[in-house]
């Protein structure tokens, strides 16, 4: 099964596989199945029809009409002649493969149906997914069971005839063996699962199961099923550090400071681990500036993509910008993989799928340069990213009175100076004169809405946590030779 939209017949000969390619769906492939004799295979995906195959010859056989959304789920009768389908709009259907029909559609759940299993008899069948139940179904007589609910959406089901049990994997990270009853109370109820509770686990590691983006748009706080947190940092592509049992919430708001950059970036954790997403429209939007190293301006976007493309060196690639040269490096790890996903937030289809490491291999190499997106490859090679964002304001002397509507004085500035800066300007280009020395830095304090603003701030956090309100942003800067007093 493929994100491709081909299905690929493999097969060996000495020490060489060949491949044959079903050709026909247009997008990804979620479920297949086959007779046992290897004459008919069906696939779905996310076009809502089943397409039908003789894999001999890779010839097209057919279409089963019918759900409205996503086939994640097929099974084949042993003789060839019937077929059940799952989808996410909830149902379950079994069709007539010789006439191409739909004979029954079941309506036993409220959800996505994710996984069935069928009995070697094909007399019952078990379904499951999003909203955790399972359903044993009855295929002559329609009738069916509650037979359990598990912790996590289904998401595959392996039925054991000799022990009479199910094994379920689900969005939990362990697997369970649920224990079919050998008889059934027909005075059963419902409203609660036949079977209460698994027989046997497979435990798996804990999967992360929350993510908070943290205010310096750098570090990713994450707690797993267990309620353990970890701190990850996006720029170094690793944990930090373990944080054992936390609070997500109030651990984030701890950790927070008033501070606002933009969001670069996306991050969920459907997956169980940390998976961070980047779409052109967000991803150039951080800019800083690292006063600690000369005011050096770091993008974090693109840091973090020279970082993903470190060893691949398409041809044409330039030298970096020397106005953006910088001393913090993107030291992700060589096994760090990445996708190039359609779509956004990584909801689309793979279109491929490949390690750092994996990106100085030739023929890995061309074929990421046949589909990476124009602008990722512009910064790779042309070194192009967005200027600048400007905010304009005012700088004035402290006063109570409204301030004057006049446009007269007004600057701009990159969004991300500093108020360390401001305080220079002031004193270097107000305060100061041929024959009138400037104040010292530390006697002149920057202020807006009233509220004394820390050198650290750069003029966005000032405008989305301190101004707040449309227009030009406002400053007023005050002179205290005795040290300037808070608030």
């Amino acid at each position: 099964v493929s994100t491709q939209s081909t299905g690929k017949n493999l097969t060996t000969n000495i020490n060489s596989v060949s491949a044959s390619m079903c050709e026909g769906h247009k997008d990804s492939i979620y479920s297949m199945a086959i007779t046992p004799c290897g004459n008919l295979l069906a696939s779905s995906g996310t076009e809502n029809f089943i397409r039908l195959w003789d894999p001999r010859i890779c010839a097209k056989k057919g279409k089963l009409r019918g759900h409205t959304q996503t086939v994640k789920a097929l099974a084949i009768s042993p003789d060839g002649t019937q077929l059940l389908s799952g989808s996410t709009d909830g149902t379950v259907k079994l069709w007539s493969i010789g006439q191409q029909r739909c004979i029954t559609t079941f309506r036993n759940h409220d959800q996505g149906v994710w996984a069935l299993a069928v009995d070697p008899e094909w007399t019952v069948f078990y379904s499951g997914g999003r909203e955790q139940t399972l359903f044993e179904t009855n295929l002559k007589t329609s009738e069916n069971t509650y037979m359990l609910k598990e912790n996590g959406s289904i998401l595959d089901i392996a039925l054991d005839k000799d022990t009479k049990s199910l094994w379920l994997g689900t969005t939990e990270t362990s697997v369970n063996r649920w224990s079919l009853p050998s008889s059934r109370s027909s005075a059963h109820a419902m409203e609660r699962p036949l079977v209460p509770g698994p027989g046997a686990t497979i435990k798996g590691g804990n999967g992360l199961k929350k993510a908070v983006i943290l205010s310096d748009k750098q570090h990713v706080l994450c707690t797993d099923s267990q309620g353990q947190g970890f701190l990850y940092n996006v720029l170094k592509g690793r944990r930090i550090k373990d944080l054992g049992k936390i609070d997500l919430k109030a651990e984030a708001e701890a950790r927070n400071r008033q501070e606002y950059i933009p969001n670069w970036f996306t991050a969920d954790v459907r997956t169980g681990m940390l998976t961070i997403h980047l779409d052109e429209g967000e991803c150039f939007s951080a800019w800083v500036c690292i006063v600690e190293e000369g005011d050096n301006k770091i993008n974090y976007g693109g840091l973090i993509l020279q970082g993903l493309l470190q060893h691949w060196n398409p041809p044409g690639t330039t030298q970096p910008d020397p106005d953006f040269k910088t001393t913090v490096q993107c030291d992700l790890p060589l096994h760090t993989p990445f996708s190039l996903v359609e779509g956004s937030d990584g909801c689309g289809r793979t279109l491929f799928r490949i390690r750092i490491d994996e990106t100085s291999i030739e023929k890995d190499s061309k074929v990421l340069e046949e589909l990476i997106p124009t602008w990722v490859h512009n910064l790779k090679v042309k070194n192009e990213m967005p200027r600048f964002t400007k905010i304009a304001f005012y700088i004035e002397p402290f006063s109570d009175d409204p301030p004057p509507k006049s446009r007269e004085g007004r600057l701009s500035a990159n969004d991300f100076l500093v108020i360390s800066k401001v305080i220079e300007y002031v004193a270097d280009k107000i305060l100061g004169g041929p024959d009138t020395p400037p104040p010292a830095l530390s006697d002149i304090a920057i202020f807006c809405n009233k509220q004394r603003l820390q050198p650290h701030m750069d003029l966005r956090t000032v405008k989305h946590t301190v101004w707040r309100s449309g227009g030009d942003l406002r400053l007023m800067y005050l002179v205290t030779p005795s040290g300037p007093a808070n608030g």
